[in-house]
């Protein structure tokens, strides 16, 4: 006899009274776990759900739960000019769960990208750094720093009707930071940057790391410019160390 396929589990939404298609589990890590939903009269809905428990409740006293680090995270993202999916919803409970859904975003991941561009697309891959650079130095700007920065979570969107470039969207907020100094900012993002494609072996030219970091650095002046590339290579090479 052949095994029956897993039971698809079924979920409380935020609004119970809509019709909905679970399609595929995206991540899951323990009792968390993220589900892609085909909800009637929004489409393509990315779930979000984290256990009940102790810890979740007491961080949530002081508003620093995870969930609700993903809800501040993507409306600073959005106040900042960063794309990024908007809360369909506020973290709500369903049994002994907090839920948070918003839009899915498709397209591909740029470490995805990376992965497999051939020589032939060093134009494209420059544009992504350059529009890369250009999203640290605007949260920089903004007083923010993603801390946990990775090019997994950077998805390449298609343009709609295919008019106009692909965009790029930051699909997991929940690292956003207030950050005071606009170059502890800068550093600490392209620190990131530049460390996993290092550890996981992923191609990276040298050509891209500099088109990043410029478009970044962009405003800063030329006197602060020297200052910052020491620190940043020191940060590098600390990075590196404990790889």
């Amino acid at each position: 006899m052949s095994e029956s396929p897993p039971a698809t589990p079924g979920f409380q939404l935020f609004d119970d009274s809509v019709p909905y298609t679970t399609i595929r589990c995206l991540k899951e890590e323990q009792l968390r776990s993220v589900w892609l939903l085909d909800i009637s009269g929004r489409g393509l809905t990315t779930l979000k759900r984290w256990p009940v428990n102790w810890k979740l409740r007491w961080k949530s006293l002081f508003g620093q739960s995870q969930p609700q680090r993903q809800v501040t995270g993507a409306w600073r993202l959005l106040e900042a000019g960063v794309n990024t999916p908007q809360p369909a919803t506020p973290v709500y409970r369903a049994g002994q769960f907090y839920q948070l859904e918003m839009p899915f975003i498709e397209g591909t991941t740029v470490d995805e990208v990376l992965k497999n561009a051939s020589p032939a697309a060093h134009s494209e891959l420059a544009r992504i750094a350059r529009e890369l650079g250009e999203i640290v130095r605007r949260l920089a700007e903004a007083r923010l720093r993603h801390r946990d920065l990775k090019l997994e979570n950077v998805i390449l969107k298609p343009p709609q009707s295919n008019q106009g470039p692909p965009s790029l969207w930051l699909i997991d907020p929940v690292g956003i930071r207030l950050c005071n100094s606009l170059e502890t900012s800068l550093i600490c993002m392209l620190d990131r940057l530049a460390i996993q494609p290092l550890n996981e072996g992923i191609p990276l030219p040298l050509s891209l790391q500099i088109i990043c970091i410029r478009s970044a650095i962009g405003n800063l002046s030329r006197q602060h410019r020297r200052q910052f590339f020491q620190r940043l290579r020191n940060q590098l090479k600390r990075s590196v160390k404990q790889a």
